[in-house]
C-alpha cells in the first residue's frame, strides 16, 4: 500500500527495533524490508518460502483492490 501511495518503491526509511533498544534497520525500498522479513522467517525455521510468498501475493492483490475501490482522490471544494 505504501508503494502505491507514494508511487514508487524507492523510499528510504528506518524501523526501530522493539527488542533491541536503539537499534534501527534502514531500507532503501519498501520491497527490501519485505524480502528481509520473508528470509528471516525461513532462516528461523518458522516457514517454508511458499508460506510467506503466497501471503505477499495476496497482500498485493488486497492493496490493489483497496486502491481501486476505496482510496479515491478527494474532490477539491471550490
Amino acid at each position: 500500500m505504501l508503494q502505491r501511495f507514494f508511487g514508487t518503491d524507492r523510499i528510504r526509511f528506518g524501523v526501530t527495533s522493539v527488542q533491541f533498544q536503539g537499534e534501527v534497520r534502514y531500507y532503501d525500498r519498501f520491497s527490501d524490508a519485505l524480502k528481509e522479513i520473508i528470509d528471516a522467517r525461513i532462516w528461523a525455521g518458522l516457514h517454508y518460502r511458499t508460506a510467506d510468498v503466497q501471503p505477499l501475493i495476496l497482500g498485493r492483490r488486497a492493496a490493489h483492490y483497496m486502491a481501486k475501490h476505496y482510496f479515491q482522490p478527494v474532490a477539491s471544494g471550490g
